[in-house]
This record gives C-alpha cells, sequence and structure tokens, in this order.
C-alpha cells in the first residue's frame, strides 16, 4: 500500500443539494492528498444532481476531471477512459457524480459507491462514509487512515461534534447497551487516549478498510445491509466487521460536526424518520440481542413506542403515529427494506 492510500469519499444526496454543497467545500480543504469525492444523488426530484454537476464544473477548477455516472456504470467501475482521467488529476480537480434513478436509502445508495470504489481500475483501499449534512476538520481523514493503519481496525470512526461544539458521539458500549440507548438517556465523553476501540462507529463520519468490505461481503454478498434502508445501519455493519474479525477504533483528533440540532428538528415532522427508526430498532434486537435479553427489550420498548404514538396523537400528528404504528407492526413481523408507504407519507406530509 502507499505512503498515501486511496480513499473515496461517499457523500449521499437526497434533495439535499445546498448542504452537500458545503459538504463539499469542506472536504475540499483536506489536507489528504489522495481522495476521490464520489457524491450518489439519490433519485431527487428537485433538480440536486444538476445543481451538484454546475457546482463542480465551475469550483473543481481548469483541467477538472467530472465523471457523471449512471448507476450502472458506476457498478461497473466506470468508463475506462474517464477513470485514468480521474487518476491522473489532483483530488481537488477532481470528482464523481452517481445518478440513482430512485431513493435507495442511506444503505443502497452508499452500497453503490462502495461498489464503485471496489471494481475502479485501481480500486480504493478505504471507503469514507460521510453524511451530506456534515463538515470535518482539515486533518480528519489523515487522522482516521493513520488511526486504521497503526491498530489494523476494519473501521476508523470520527467523533461527531453538533454545530454547538457539543460531542453527540465519541464511542459506545456492547451492542446490548447500544440498543437500549432510546430507552435511556447516555451523554458521551471523550477518552484521553488518541485511539481507542468501540462496538460502533457513527454512520456521519467514518473510514472503512478494502479488507473488512471484502471480507463482509463474501459472508453475506453485500456491504450495509439494504433490509434497513436507513437509521441503524452502522450498527449491523460494525457487528458484520467484528464477526469478521475486523475491529472498530474511534479517532480523538478526527472530527466530523454534523448538523445535528437541525437535521433533528427536520426529522422531527418526517414520517419516514419515525417510520425507520421504529422499525429497524427492532430488526436489529432480533439479530444482535442474546435471547435473555429480548424479553426485557421489548417490555420495555414496546411500552415506549405507545407512549410516543400517544403524544403524537394527543399533539394531532397522526401521520407520524401512524408511521411508528407501521414500524412497529413490520417490525415485529421482520419486514425490511423501503416502507411501502415512504412516498406517499412524504408526499402527504409535505402538503400540511
Amino acid at each position: 500500500m502507499s505512503e498515501s492510500p486511496r480513499v473515496v469519499i461517499s457523500i449521499l444526496n437526497w434533495n439535499g443539494w445546498q448542504d452537500t454543497l458545503e459538504c463539499l467545500e469542506s472536504v475540499r480543504r483536506l489536507d489528504y492528498p489522495n481522495y476521490l469525492a464520489v457524491v450518489v444523488d439519490n433519485g431527487s426530484t428537485n433538480g440536486s444532481a444538476d445543481k451538484i454537476k454546475a457546482w463542480a464544473e465551475e469550483n473543481l477548477g481548469p483541467g477538472h476531471v467530472l465523471a457523471d455516472y449512471t448507476r450502472e456504470t458506476a457498478l461497473a467501475g466506470g468508463h475506462p477512459e474517464t477513470e485514468q482521467s480521474l487518476d491522473r488529476a489532483v483530488s481537488t480537480s477532481r470528482m464523481v457524480l452517481i445518478r440513482n434513478e430512485e431513493n435507495l436509502g442511506f444503505t443502497g445508495g452508499n452500497n453503490v459507491a462502495i461498489h464503485y470504489a471496489l471494481q475502479r481500475r485501481v480500486a480504493a483501499d478505504y471507503v469514507f462514509l460521510l453524511n451530506n449534512d456534515a463538515t470535518l476538520n482539515d486533518d480528519c481523514v489523515t487522522q482516521l487512515v493513520s488511526a486504521i493503519r497503526s491498530t489494523r481496525a476494519g473501521i476508523a470512526g470520527a467523533i461527531i461534534k453538533e454545530r454547538s461544539g457539543d460531542v453527540c458521539f465519541a464511542g459506545s458500549g456492547p451492542y446490548q447497551r447500544h440498543l437500549f440507548l432510546p430507552l435511556t438517556s447516555e451523554r458521551p465523553c471523550l477518552r484521553s487516549t488518541e485511539v481507542w476501540e468501540s462496538p460502533v462507529a457513527h454512520g456521519a463520519g467514518m473510514l472503512l478498510s478494502r479488507l473488512a468490505l471484502d471480507a463482509i461481503y463474501e459472508r453475506r454478498r453485500s456491504y450495509l445491509n439494504e433490509d434497513l434502508f436507513a437509521y441503524g445501519d452502522e450498527l449491523d455493519f460494525c457487528n458484520a466487521a467484528s464477526q469478521a474479525g475486523y475491529k472498530t477504533v474511534i479517532v480523538r483528533d478526527a472530527v466530523v460536526t454534523h448538523g445535528t440540532a437541525e437535521r433533528n428538528d427536520r426529522q422531527r415532522d418526517a414520517s419516514h424518520f419515525f417510520y425507520y427508526f421504529t422499525r429497524n430498532n427492532l430488526l436489529l434486537a432480533r439479530s444482535l440481542l442474546p435471547t435473555r435479553w429480548k424479553p426485557p427489550y421489548h417490555a420495555a420498548y414496546l411500552t415506549l413506542s405507545i407512549r410516543r404514538i400517544a403524544k403524537r396523537l394527543v399533539a394531532r400528528q397522526p401521520g407520524l403515529a401512524r408511521a411508528m404504528a407501521y414500524g412497529l407492526f413490520d417490525g415485529y413481523r421482520g419486514i425490511g427494506g423501503k416502507w411501502k408507504h415512504h412516498g406517499r407519507e412524504l408526499k402527504s406530509h409535505a402538503t400540511k
């Protein structure tokens, strides 16, 4: 492996081009010399892909290389001539835009980027998943790559901060404890060491090694679990990496600033968030919790969910209550993938 391993940065966009452009500006300030930014437009309906392309053509500079791929072309590793040009260009003057025709969720959208990264003419050594509503410190990727190489981990996660500067993620306890977090409250805290192990990294900013990705794909023919669609996928992925023999570490000096408060404000009125969050906690509990933990978990989670549904009904938010009820129903039936009412709920709520 070279002194500066090849890093593909996967940024998923869905109708959020303003956030994505701010994220890309942050990426351009990175001090890491060998990265390729890949924006996956996940079936946006507001012209996001064209706006992102226009920004790239204006800001990547003279002689830049911008690849504009369909999903099928990306999965095949791109166009050979374009790929050669990308590899010759400096990091700040190259970008790939992948256009998905439909919304494949966080898991499916990022899986397209991961497949592309590993099928390229010169495959990536690492894939960095970065939320489009996040920015990162200039040496974030440098710190993550250094940590993952020195510890031989499969995943290196960043510290996640809110825009206020408060730390909202710095690692977690065991999977069982992580699943119980929706039932409790816990303040994250930084450690004194530079790197420490954690069962889970945060999906807003985590570096994945090609070795871990290959091992997970060999086991289940997928990278991120597309049954989850969105939310909770990092817990499943880190568990799969652990089962394949790869640990996860958190890196103190790698910082990603996530629009957590603003994002939570938007999600508060998003039916799809309530559905996936409710359902996926049940799907994850089914696969990750030991048998002896399941009865108390389900007793507590079902009680909490019913209280949440009642709270939304009292607040005259029947759409959100209905989304949580659907999430409970599908979660206990083991139904994964894209919610059958996903588009309808978003459209009906947008008209209110």
